[in-house]
């Protein structure tokens, strides 16, 4: 690999990091939002509308997320691309050699991520057939007059079917795997970690995977199991 290479690569893993850091402090904030299911339909009503009463801010932080995904999947790439250039012979034999599970996944699991983002977004945002019916669920709040998206309806009509709550728990599997390997690999771009040091990014990354897995995953469970009506 030549310097100019090395220099590339280590680029294009910081600007990786840097925006899986930005995804990552979305998806926080977004499970703290939907958490508002288990409180009575009028809080994660009034949150939904609160976030798109600011049309600029929406938009600007809608195009930031798209910029930062697109971002990161382009470095991703490329960093494949480098790794094949820099040894275009395949190996005999390709061993582990100590890799972990995740780490030798990641594309799987981000590839896993972006369709469950994509269905997703068909679910809840597009409202496209099977899920049309969502467009007429309408609640009213004492803050305004005119009627506003039930979202707390569209979550538990939209997740009480076992195979789409399944399709859920599945992307957040691959969530959980992905920012388990993810977040140690952020802090080894920033150098803020060595091999001498006590593995802290590494407890923080499982921590942080179980905590999005089980965060986002008990919403589906309980609306399935009736336990949010």
């Amino acid at each position: 690999m030549t310097e100019r290479t090395s220099v590339s690569t280590i680029g294009l893993k910081v600007l990786m990091g840097a925006t899986g850091l930005i995804l990552v402090g979305y998806i926080c904030l977004h499970m703290l939002g939907n958490w508002q299911v288990f409180l009575p339909a009028v809080y994660i009503n009034q949150y939904a509308y609160l976030l798109k009463s600011v049309p600029l801010v929406l938009w600007t932080v809608r195009l930031v997320l798209l910029g930062s995904f697109v971002i990161h999947i382009w470095c991703a790439v490329r960093l494949a691309q480098l790794r094949r250039e820099a040894r275009p012979a395949p190996y005999d034999q390709r061993k582990p050699n100590g890799a972990s599970w995740e780490s030798r996944s990641m594309l799987l699991t981000g590839i896993g991520i972006g369709l469950f983002v994509v269905f997703h977004l068909y679910h809840f945002t597009w409202q496209l057939p099977p899920f049309s019916a969502f467009e007429s669920f309408t609640a009213h709040l004492s803050e305004t007059r005119r009627s506003v998206p039930d979202v707390h309806r569209m979550m538990v009509e939209g997740l009480r079917t076992p195979w789409v709550a399944g399709v859920y728990l599945l992307g957040m599997g691959c969530l959980f795997f992905h920012i388990r390997h993810g977040i140690d690999g952020i802090f080894s771009s920033f150098g803020l970690v060595n091999r001498r040091s006590f593995p802290w990014e590494r407890w923080m990354a499982h921590a942080l995977g179980w905590a999005f897995f089980l965060g986002f995953s008990i919403i589906p469970v309980a609306i399935v199991l009736g336990w949010v009506r």
